[in-house]
């Protein structure tokens, strides 16, 4: 189907079938990385807590425990998955893809619960400092860093346009810093002695987790208010400027299902009474919104302009 206005052609096609298929494609691949992914942090978790426990080193079971909130984002992830692929219903007319929202959501408070633990801990260690196993902390931390690696890997396969799969490629890549951050850290210790350092880092890893927290927390809550995709202002801008005989567009409301599922209700208040007008411009309108900003689910009021 093409759009035809003032010259210009707007290829389309039928957005919601294409959405569908396409989220359904990506959906295979990323079940599949996510379940590798998740298995392999999971393991590796449980490895650095208990090492973290047996050399005494709060920078390490801090990581660990970052990874624990990477695990937990991966089977969050996976799980929404698989809710979102449930057929839409009477009672959810949109279906479950809020699924993966609503657990992005639960991964930022829980991984900003981990900090408020981490900071309380460094606190402790900072008025009773302890000796740890900078040896064994090194081959933990090693172990972790590798696992990062491998588990980057094979996120970059997945989908990075789904905002649970680039979270947790983005916290992927925050644990691998981290990991190696301690390694650093425990050769210094090894060599100095200097224990505290332990603490430092481990605080450094707290805010690594917690500027990931705020905006992973921040991109949900958006969504799940109902936040707009688009800044409405420049929307309307667009629509003015490209259809001259368009008088006014008010009350815009846009908002976000999941990725490049968007919903836009507006009024468009014409310069004279034409029935045919009406619909050509819920049409064209329509199409343009489509081809411009991805909005493919319109709800359009027509109006007249008052002499």
């Amino acid at each position: 189907m093409v759009c035809k206005y003032n010259n210009h052609h707007y290829p389309l096609s039928n957005h919601e079938q294409n959405h569908d298929n396409g989220h359904n494609h990506h959906d295979i691949n990323d079940k599949k990385l996510l379940t590798i992914s998740f298995v392999i942090t999971f393991v590796v978790m449980i490895v650095e807590i208990a090492g973290g426990i047996y050399v005494n080193s709060l920078a390490l079971i801090s990581d660990a425990i970052h990874m624990f909130t990477h695990a937990f984002a991966l089977g969050l992830s996976l799980f929404a998955l698989v809710i979102s692929t449930k057929k839409i219903d009477n009672k959810k007319s949109f279906g479950y893809f809020r699924a993966e929202v609503l657990a992005a959501f639960i991964n930022g408070l829980t991984i900003a619960l981990s900090v408020v633990w981490i900071v309380y801990e460094a606190i402790m260690r900072f008025l009773s400092p302890e000796e740890i196993l900078a040896s064994a902390t090194i081959m933990i931390a090693a172990l972790g860093l590798v696992v990062n690696i491998i588990t980057g890997l094979i996120l970059l396969k997945a989908n990075h346009d789904n905002i649970n799969i680039k979270s947790a490629f983005l916290h992927m890549l925050a644990d691998t810093f981290s990991s190696a951050a301690i390694i650093i850290g425990a050769i210094i210790i090894y060599y100095t002695h200097f224990y505290m350092l332990d603490t430092i880092l481990a605080l450094v890893v707290a805010v690594v987790i917690a500027k990931w927290a705020k905006g992973l927390l921040s991109d949900s809550v958006h969504v799940l208010l109902e936040g707009s995709p688009y800044d409405v202002d420049t929307v309307k801008e667009a629509i003015l400027a490209e259809f001259e005989y368009i008088a006014d567009v008010h009350d815009i409301h846009c908002w976000e299902i999941s990725h490049n599922y968007y919903y836009l209700t507006c009024h468009i208040i014409l310069d004279k009474v034409d029935e045919e007008l009406y619909d050509k411009t819920i049409s064209e309108v329509s199409e343009f919104l489509e081809y411009k900003f991805i909005i493919a689910h319109t709800t359009i009021q027509i109006e007249h302009k008052e002499n």
